[in-house]
């Protein structure tokens, strides 16, 4: 096999591949014949703007399929770190936080962006409230890891997450799925696909569910941390040509599940105790082994989403397509009754926080092949959007005592371009750049105890992010890469900081990462392994610090581009299909993920010496208060040092009719911190998550009986924490899920 059928491999003719790319992806595994059974399929991604091979590809990437998805448990971005490596997820009532390789966010407001980002259907998401949608009829998911800078463009210092919902299809078909399970679990979802004529088809795809909460709140007698969601997707796929079509799109998501905000999980110096420990608190302790915890407000959350995309291919030649994808997301948060002190205490509390968010996008993406070695991708993106965050705080004496009105706009515009060369009939290189600028306004109409304040600024940011590539196939089964590329992540404003004080503007933040990755397939296509080495080189890296308001003494959020950072690791990913029916899938990840000069005070610890290093040290221009301490070697939020995750799964017959699959799904990872600081206080220890399948299906697949469990050991762990400070400071933060079992009948038709 040539070097030139290597590249096709798994992929479809430019113009075809384009139409099903954006149209009717082909399935993640995209089955090739062959006489061994047990070998592994290929696997398609369109990551590059085009249908192509997994193995073929010069990224650190993994895909999963929605068979996969469902086995393993996965319904939401969360939880795919049970199945991806360098994956990070925690949440705190409605914020997400997203790390790839130790590289997440700075904030939790409207101004705050995420060097991961999350796509759906090729559009990228505007903010990380956003970023945990539920799966629903997926085609696959592929996670990209390291800066995408070129294609991807938009923040993704960290990797991005690209979800692909399946489309319509020419096929009259269905399916059922009902649900049932601990904490009175229960549910439906389905799909029905049809063809209306030869040109127009359509999908509607819908799920609901509902369970009580597993975190107990012991005072008010109530749950959070509930399941109660509701969606339901439709689609239509116009073919009126063989070279033309359009895909329209419309989803619409209610999720009224409550979370529990943030719950006192400890002490945050070991010497001071927090105000449950207190001689004089008269409540219950929380007892985070049972999950029950105490306090007086049912912290209520209510989120309604609208999504319309639509996707227009054209090939224009054979060698030519030009792909349009526009996107419109409406997606409103209203957070009511909030416990601020997270204690039974009638001291404050939110009346609202809320986040509203409108956002639409436009690409314009060509495709083409130049001859026999050589081919480009090109394109446009435009995105606007307008977000909102109102919150009103009130105090027992006084309401809405403090009422922040802040509002942001976007206007982000980029233009990127990727040609590919083949030098030989082995060597190929890979250039690529784009230039990004993103325009934002902000404003704050604000009153702190009745007395109104209103300010605004605004500012440019723009970047070019180059990319290069050198790969090489040594053989028809094995490439090697080595790549340089930079990403970028937007300057911005801390919509949630002091308002008495100057508008808190921050820079963009930048990183150079340099990568060497081996791609194979051993043993006549039963195993597929993956390896990858890189060092990335952050410079301006965002990050939230307290500050001291002098004329208050009252401590404020502030983001600053506080220092550099590096990152040095290593993936490993395998998977094997020793027999028919058996498969090990597993990845593991060291990451050595750590702060340059960095001198910052800890709002712990006020009254703590100045490092000798820090003595004169400013920011922003600024000198920094006493007591500011070296943090350089600190190791980032999010950044366990070693992580690794394996699946094992096996099917075999039982009957003429009837299949059994057994999976198993392992999750490890080290010390994980969440502040700066490495707090060994607002950390999680080493732990391992383990879930689990049962299977009974017939040989179609027209029925299928799946028992599951997630989180099988019911470990107690944290997902994300805080770090208090004054008298008695607490670590607050959120639960990780307990154990969930339940049973999944589904019919095909």
């Amino acid at each position: 096999m040539n070097r030139k059928v290597i590249r096709r491999a798994g992929a479809l003719p430019l113009g075809a591949a384009a139409l099903l790319g954006s149209v009717a992806l082909p399935a993640t595994a995209l089955a090739q014949p062959r006489a061994n059974e047990a070998a592994l399929e290929e696997v398609v991604v369109t990551a590059e703007k085009r249908a192509e091979g997994l193995q073929n590809i010069p990224i650190a990437i993994t895909a999963i399929s929605d068979a996969t998805l469902q086995r393993a448990g996965a319904k939401e971005v969360g939880d795919l770190v049970q199945l991806t490596p360098s994956l990070q997820f925690g949440t705190r009532s409605t914020n997400v936080f997203i790390a790839m390789r130790g590289i997440g966010q700075a904030g939790q407001d409207i101004g705050s962006q995420s060097g991961v980002t999350v796509s759906l259907d090729g559009v990228p998401l505007l903010n990380h409230f956003m970023m945990n949608p539920a799966f629903l009829d997926l085609e696959r998911v592929e996670v990209l890891r390291g800066p995408q800078g070129t294609i991807a463009g938009r923040n993704a210092t960290g990797g991005a997450i690209n979800i692909h919902s399946k489309a319509p299809t020419p096929d009259r078909d269905g399916s059922l799925s009902v649900t049932v399970g601990d904490r009175s679990r229960h549910g439906v979802r389905g799909h029905l696909n049809t063809a209306f004529s030869d040109q127009l088809a359509g999908r509607l795809s819908f799920q609901r569910e509902v369970a009580d909460g597993w975190l107990k709140n012991g005072f008010l007698g109530r749950r959070n941390d509930n399941t109660d969601i509701a969606e339901v997707r439709g689609q239509l796929l116009f073919t009126p040509t063989d070279t033309f079509s359009l895909r329209g799109l419309v989803d619409y998501t209610r999720d009224r599940s409550d979370p529990g905000f943030a719950q006192i999980l400890g002490r945050a110096d070991p010497a001071r105790p927090t105000v449950p420990e207190l001689a004089t608190y008269i409540y219950p302790r929380n007892d985070p082994d049972d999950l029950t915890f105490y306090f007086n407000e049912p912290n209520r959350r209510d989120v309604e989403s609208l999504r319309a995309t639509a996707l227009a291919t054209w090939a224009v030649t054979p060698d030519i397509t030009l792909t349009s994808t526009t996107g419109y997301i409406d997606h409103e948060i209203d957070l009511t009754d909030l416990d601020v002190d997270a204690t039974p205490y009638n001291t404050a509390r939110f009346d609202l926080i809320g986040i509203n968010a409108k956002q639409f996008t436009q690409e314009l993406t060509l495709t083409a092949n130049l001859g026999e070695r050589a081919d480009l991708v090109a394109g446009a993106f435009y995105m606007r959007g307008e977000s909102s965050e109102p919150l009103y705080l009130s105090l027992a004496t006084f309401r809405n005592y403090l009422v922040y009105l802040p509002e942001e706009t976007l206007d982000s515009y980029a233009a990127y371009a990727q040609f590919r060369y083949q030098l030989t009939d082995k060597l190929r290189a890979t250039v690529g750049g784009r230039y990004t600028t993103d325009d934002k306004s902000y404003q704050m109409d604000s009153a702190v105890g009745g007395a109104p304040r209103l300010s605004s600024d605004s500012g440019k940011f723009s970047a070019f992010t180059p990319r290069f590539v050198l790969d090489y196939t040594p053989n028809d089964e094995t490439l090697v890469y080595a790549s340089a590329s930079r990403g970028f992540k937007s300057g911005g404003f801390n919509t949630l900081g002091d308002v008495s004080m100057p508008v808190n503007r921050f820079n963009p933040e930048y990183v150079w990462n340099y990568e060497a990755g081996l791609k194979a397939m051993l043993f006549d296509r039963r195993v597929r392994l993956g390896l990858t080495g890189f060092y990335a080189d952050y410079t301006n890296l965002q990050q939230t610090v307290f500050r001291l308001n002098d004329a208050t003494q009252v401590r404020f959020p502030r983001v600053e581009n506080s220092t550099s950072a590096t990152i040095k690791g290593v993936e490993f990913e395998g998977e094997a299909n020793p027999i028919n029916g058996l498969r090990f899938t597993g990845a593991v990840t060291y990451l050595d993920a750590e702060f340059g000069f960095f001198c910052n005070n800890d709002p712990l610890y006020p009254t703590a010496p100045t490092s000798p290093s820090c003595v004169g040290a400013t920011r922003d221009g600024q000198p920094l208060p006493p007591g500011a301490v070296q943090l350089e070697g600190n190791t980032l939020t999010q950044a366990p040092r070693w992580q690794y995750n394996v699946s094992a799964q096996y099917t075999f017959p039982v009957s003429d009719n009837l299949n059994l699959t057994a999976r198993a799904d392992y999750k490890w990872q080290s010390r994980t911190y969440f502040d700066i600081y490495n707090n060994p206080q607002n950390s999680q220890a080493a732990y391992g998550l383990l879930n689990g399948s049962l299977e009974l299906a017939s040989r179609d697949r027209a029925w299928a009986l799946l028992a599951w469990i997630r989180n099988a050991a019911d470990e107690r762990y944290i997902s994300q924490g805080s770090a208090g400070s004054g008298a008695t400071p607490a670590v607050t933060g959120s639960m990780g899920l307990p154990r969930m079992y339940g049973v999944t009948v589904t019919h095909q038709f």
